[in-house]
């Protein structure tokens, strides 16, 4: 069998059931495709991507039927996190669905353990007139306030429940200084208050609006939440994700939230530290 890497290309993935629909849509960083073939036939896939300094993202594991058993996945597995180590990548994680038990006991044999958890929900976005409160004071974060949005996060019972992570897309990676930047630059962070009190960041992606956080006084959720939607829709989305560690939205928000198809009941996030794996290895 012979083993191939690849840039990732925007392509669905070969089993629709490995990915949610969206994945491409949500995704925030290249990545690359680690492939097996045997006797010119793909028989296995896995995207591989580094998130982070020293953070790296499996997703989309598939193996052809036929091929099951005999350790493809296997070294699909191995193969990403030579990848990843030769990058520098210390830690690596995947999400998987809450009830997918063969996935998750697969991960574990693999030597990944349970990090957090997280549920995606979806709802649209109504017509009409958006309410946002005055008096919440919601406007586009500027970077001078990267240190003050970084205390309100770092402080936040959200970033609490996610161990220190934050999603963009379906990733999660560590909430660093640079990370904020980066949104705040790109426009896609909304923030409450006289002061720095309530945060939103986001993404328009297509026919959708990501929600990757929302944290603040009950009082400004709201605000935040049709902030974002106001801009969503002026580019053209129609309806909004949004990640949380609880199964339903935040306090204060009136949207008709549903969880996402692809994982209903939540997301596991599994985490392995590969300088670990290694050590284990040579000895």
């Amino acid at each position: 069998m012979k083993t191939s890497i690849e840039p990732l290309v925007d392509a669905p993935p070969a089993d629709p059931a490995a990915l949610p629909q969206e994945w491409a849509e949500w995704s925030e960083e290249p990545g690359q495709r680690v492939s097996i073939e045997d006797d010119g036939r793909v028989v296995g896939m896995l995207h591989v991507t580094v998130v982070g300094p020293a953070e790296g993202w499996l997703e989309g594991l598939w193996v052809q039927p036929a091929a099951r058993g005999r350790g493809v996945g296997r070294r699909l597995v191995q193969e990403a996190e030579d990848l990843l180590h030769r990058c520098g990548v210390g830690t690596v994680r995947t999400a998987i669905p809450s009830r997918d038990y063969t996935a998750l006991a697969v991960a574990e044999h693999a030597g990944f353990s349970r990090c957090t958890e997280t549920n995606v929900l979806v709802a649209d976005i109504e017509a009409g007139p958006i309410d946002i409160a005055y008096d919440a004071q919601v406007r586009p974060a500027e970077p001078p306030e990267s240190s003050a949005i970084l205390r309100v996060l770092g402080a936040s019972p959200l970033v609490g429940a996610w161990r220190g992570l934050v999603p963009l897309g379906w990733r999660f990676r560590a909430l660093q200084p640079e990370l904020v930047k980066g949104l705040i630059n790109d426009g896609r962070v909304v923030r409450s208050g006289e002061s720095v009190e309530g945060v939103a960041a986001f993404a328009v992606h297509g026919p959708a609006a990501v929600i990757f956080f929302l944290e603040g006084p009950r009082g400004h959720h709201e605000a935040l939440f049709g902030a974002v939607a106001e801009h969503a829709r002026g580019g053209g989305a129609s309806r909004i994700a949004l990640f949380t560690p609880e199964p339903g939205p935040p306090s204060g928000i009136r949207a008709n939230f549903t969880p996402h198809a692809w994982c209903p009941d939540g997301l596991v996030i599994v985490e392995k530290s590969l300088s670990v794996a290694r050590t284990v290895k040579r000895r």
